[in-house]
């Protein structure tokens, strides 16, 4: 009996120490997204086929939607997330001058967020513009506002360690800078992390970006056919995805 009690003490600790590590316990300054932005989000990595007008008629629905729901710096860090997924549509169909006005606008209202506001969602959204706008923007840019992107997202990490976005970001110097400044077997550490581990939040666009990032690191050091498996694994959550396919030649 004694042994059977034992047991039972050790697996009742084993599941509460569990439930400890891997539970998502909702970040501080967390949001709640209307499901048309999961619509407009997908729809952009989606984007083989689509046209400016149908993402900028599904953009204002959503801001109009965001106007007449939500007050505060939730209705702020919402429309500049909004302002993030157009400019990748944008981005997708090549019009970078556009692109860049809603990364930019989206990194102004962060800013005035986190002046008063410590806000996990705006950190997020901040570096994932400067790092879209650093593929687009001369490269004195990238020099002057890329540690940005790695700083933003270390501020997100310290106010929620599980958000898997916050980490692929903070990780994106290992993966996408040129070298001397990458180092793709820390990259690939933390793509493991988050890809194989229950450690992190992630969802399907998390998990989209991270095996795109994956497919890319292997094919920075020549080995096109593991780069291709990953990014076939990629096009598995979004099937159309401009970036990939052009990149699979297709």
């Amino acid at each position: 009996m004694k042994t059977i009690r034992n047991l039972i003490i050790i697996s009742i600790i084993t599941l509460f120490f569990n439930s400890f590590i891997f539970a998502q316990v909702p970040a501080a300054g967390t949001v709640t997204y209307p499901e048309k932005y999961y619509s407009f989000r997908d729809n952009m990595y989606n984007s083989r086929g689509k046209t400016a007008a149908e993402f900028e008629a599904e953009y204002n629905a959503l801001i109009d939607e965001i106007n007449n729901t939500k007050t505060g710096n939730e209705k702020q860090v919402l429309i500049a997330r909004c302002d993030y997924v157009l400019g990748r549509a944008y981005r997708y169909l090549g019009l970078n001058d556009k692109a860049i006005t809603y990364f930019d606008k989206a990194i102004n209202i962060c800013k005035a967020i986190l002046k008063n506001s410590e806000m996990v969602e705006a950190y997020v959204i901040y570096a994932d513009c400067v790092s879209q706008n650093c593929s687009i923007k001369p490269k004195t840019y990238s020099m002057s506002q890329g540690p940005k992107i790695k700083s933003m997202a270390k501020k997100a990490l310290e106010i929620d360690p599980t958000y898997g976005a916050a980490m692929y970001l903070y990780n994106s110097q290992n993966i996408f800078t040129p070298a001397p400044f990458n180092n793709y077997k820390e990259g690939m550490e933390i793509l493991n992390r988050l890809l194989d581990t229950k450690e992190f939040r992630m969802d399907k666009s998390d998990r989209y970006n991270a095996l795109s990032a994956r497919a890319y690191c292997y094919l920075q050091q020549g080995k096109k056919a593991e780069s291709d498996f990953w990014y076939e694994k990629a096009l598995e959550i979004y099937p159309k995805n401009e970036a990939v396919l052009s990149q699979l030649g297709r």
